[in-house]
C-alpha cells in the first residue's frame, strides 16, 4: 500500500495522502493502513490532528471493512489522535468513520487551521528533502530525491524542515548528508555555515557528507566518497538513544486487541 505521511510537529498535524488509486476492499487492507500509520507515530510524543486526502481513496461497501475502519480510528484515538477530517470526492467515502469534506480548505477550517496558501515552488522543493532519523546512532541523515542546487530561498526551506524534524529529538545529534544530488554554490557557503551555527545551538555535534559530486565541486563540510567512512567519522557514542525511551515503546499489539472497556 502506497501511503504518504507528512508530519508537522510544530503545528501538531499529520497529513495523510494516497499518491495512487487505493481501494480498501477487505479487512487486510485496513490493517495494512493501520500498521503504516502506527510506524509514523513512533516519532510523535504529543496529541495531534490528522487531515486525509481521500482523492485517490475508494472504500468497499462491505460491513466488515467499515467495522475494521471504526476499530482502527478508535484505536488511533488512544494514541492521542484528537481529530481527523478528510477531503475529496470518491466512491465509498461515506463509509469512513470521520467527516469528509469536498475541498482541502474546508477540511483545514474544520480542524481549526488557517486556509491553505497557494502552492509555491518552495513546497515542491520541500518534498524533495528526505530526513531519516537514526536515533540509536544519534544521526539525522539528509538526502534529496532529485538533483538540487541550493539558493537562499531553498536554504530557508531546508532550515525550516530540519528545525521541524528536531521536535523528535531529546539529545545531541549529528548530521550525515548524502551529496549525490546536492550542489552548494560557493556564494552559499557562508549562509550555509550560518545555518549550521544555528543548529549547533540546538545540540548539533558534527556534520559530514558522502558521495560528493565530481571534481570541482566543494562543500562547506568534510566529505567522504563512501557512506560508511562518513558515518565512521561521526562520534559513536550510543550509550543513550536520541529518542525518549518511553514514547516509542508503546504496547500497540496489546491495546489494539484489548476488549472494549479495558
Amino acid at each position: 500500500m502506497d501511503v504518504k505521511f507528512e508530519s508537522d510537529f510544530q503545528k501538531k498535524i499529520l497529513a495523510v495522502s494516497f499518491p495512487k488509486m487505493t481501494v480498501l476492499g477487505n479487512v487486510s487492507d485496513v490493517e495494512s493502513w493501520r500498521k503504516l500509520w502506527m510506524e509514523q507515530l513512533k516519532a510523535w510524543h504529543s496529541p495531534y490532528k490528522a487531515i486525509i486526502d481521500c482523492s485517490h481513496l475508494r472504500i468497499a461497501s462491505d460491513s466488515e471493512v467499515q467495522k475494521a475502519l471504526e476499530r482502527m480510528f478508535n484505536f488511533l484515538a488512544r494514541f492521542f489522535l484528537k481529530k481527523v477530517v478528510g477531503w475529496g470526492n470518491g466512491k465509498g467515502l461515506e463509509h469512513l468513520p470521520f467527516e469528509v469534506l469536498a475541498e482541502e480548505e474546508e477540511a483545514l477550517a474544520a480542524l481549526g487551521l488557517r486556509e491553505k496558501q497557494p502552492r509555491k515552488a518552495s513546497e515542491d522543493f520541500r518534498s524533495l528533502i528526505h530526513l531519516d532519523n537514526h536515533f540509536e546512532q544519534k544521526v539525522v541523515e539528509l538526502s534529496f530525491a532529485e538533483p538540487v542546487a541550493l539558493d537562499k530561498g531553498r536554504l530557508v526551506v531546508l532550515k525550516s524542515k530540519l528545525t521541524n524534524n528536531l521536535m523528535q529529538w531529546h539529545s545531541h545529534w549529528n548530521l550525515l548528508i548524502d551529496c549525490t544530488n546536492l550542489e552548494i554554490p560557493p556564494e552559499l557557503n557562508e549562509p550555509f555555515q550560518a545555518m549550521i551555527r544555528f543548529f549547533k545551538g540546538f545540540f548539533l555535534s558534527e556534520m559530514v557528507g558522502y558521495h560528493p559530486q565530481g571534481k570541482g565541486k566543494s562543500y562547506p563540510f568534510p566529505t567522504f566518497r563512501a557512506r560508511h567512512r562518513a558515518a565512521a567519522h561521526l562520534k559513536s557514542d550510543t550509550l543513550e538513544s536520541g529518542r525518549d525511551a518511553n514514547c516509542a515503546e508503546r504496547k500497540e499489539h496489546e491495546i489494539y486487541k484489548a476488549p472494549k472497556g479495558h
